[in-house]
């Protein structure tokens, strides 16, 4: 039997961190609708799963009687955000694994399963381990993730590659289309690595950074095994497969050399780019950009619709004509902030390369689409 109180507001932020794992593939196993919950440590361990990835994370409640269960996730959640605020909440589970839960006079009773029916998560590979500065792993998921594929049958595209090669740690994303990578020399593992880690758990865990209080000094604890990754931030462990395959070998793709290149306001480029957008055929999805003395003049249009407008540059060369897919634009604008940009061209078919002033670690590729 299992006793428990806590406030609400505890209660639910640390299902919010569990919750945000789950997984809408989840339907064909009942228990993977479950999260296991267990007293440990001056608290209660929550755990939940879709067996690609789980996430472990620590509540402190009051503890009155030690023990486990596995409660319905969604049901659950949905009675804690619907009582008081300010109620203490009181669960209780009998030795059937029923649920009772009492918060003023509001009494709710719900099925559970037993710990033994939930699947075992794998700890921590602490042999291997080497620990990230948690602002600097976020920085740099932030900076490229939005790069990788999201549903590619290329599964090794809906990851990011993690690299760490002559003491430089880098993270790596594309869909094929556009790369980005970003580097760090504040990592120091043990041995050389390459591996996909994917995307989902990234995101996870940069949402995490972002939503916890985290000091400039809190470190992630990495332990890496051959077929699993896991991070373990403070009291909360994230856990993940890789992904099988190879990773493309983006370093041929990095152009070596260019012909212009040209700095530009990053505010002034977003303004105009959103804009170039909303006018640009959903199915090319196409903007273009001309280069001309002091001025970008930006064009788009679809069946019905025609834009064009400019910005000022400090371009001094022959008029120069590119095309992207503005959505690639838009991406790179909105984690570069105010930063000014320098992009970097060939020729209108070649990869271009846009950089972010004071961002040395960063470098984006972009292909251009053919201009019709």
């Amino acid at each position: 039997m299992m006793k428990i109180s806590s406030t609400r507001e505890k209660l639910l932020k640390g299902l919010q961190t569990i919750q945000a794992g789950v997984s809408s593939k989840t339907g064909t196993i009942p228990i993977l609708q479950n999260f296991l919950m267990e007293t440990e440590d001056k608290g209660i361990k929550v755990v939940f799963t879709d067996l690609e990835m789980a996430i472990k994370h620590h509540i402190p409640v009051n503890i009155k009687t030690e023990g486990s269960t596995t409660i319905p996730i969604k049901k659950f959640m949905e009675i804690v955000q619907n009582l008081g605020e300010e109620a203490e909440i009181n669960i209780t589970v009998d030795e059937s694994n029923r649920i009772s839960i009492l918060s003023g006079k509001a009494r709710f009773k719900m099925g559970g399963a037993s710990k033994n029916d939930y699947p075992v998560i794998p700890d921590l590979e602490e042999k291997e381990s080497f620990k990230i500065p948690a602002k600097v792993l976020a920085e740099m998921i932030n900076s490229t993730i939005f790069s990788a594929s999201t549903e590619d049958d290329r599964h090794f595209l809906n990851g990011l590659l993690w690299k760490y090669e002559k003491d430089l740690f880098s993270l790596v994303a594309t869909d094929g289309r556009r790369l980005a990578i970003t580097s760090s020399r504040k990592v120091k593992a043990k041995k050389d690595f390459k591996v996909i880690v994917p995307s989902k758990i990234m995101g996870e865990i940069s949402r995490f950074i972002k939503s916890q209080e985290i000091e400039e000094k809190e470190e992630v604890t990495v332990g890496l095994s051959s077929n699993q990754i896991g991070f373990r931030i403070a009291k909360t462990v994230f856990i993940s497969r890789l992904i099988e395959g190879n990773f493309p070998a983006y370093e041929q793709i990095i152009p070596k050399t260019h012909e212009i290149e040209i700095k530009i306001n990053a505010s002034s480029l977003l303004g105009v780019t959103k804009r170039a957008a909303i006018c640009s055929s959903e199915r090319s999805g196409s903007v273009k950009y001309t280069f001309k003395t002091g001025v970008l003049v930006v064009n788009s249009s679809s069946q019905s619709m025609d834009f064009e407008d400019e910005i000022a540059v400090d371009y001094k060369g022959k008029d120069f004509q590119i095309s992207f897919n503005p959505k690639f634009i838009l991406d790179i604008l909105k984690v570069s902030g105010e930063k000014e940009l320098s992009a970097e061209f060939t020729t209108p078919s070649t990869p271009a390369i846009i950089r972010v002033k004071g961002r040395e670690d960063l470098i984006y590729i972009i292909m251009p689409l053919r201009t019709q």
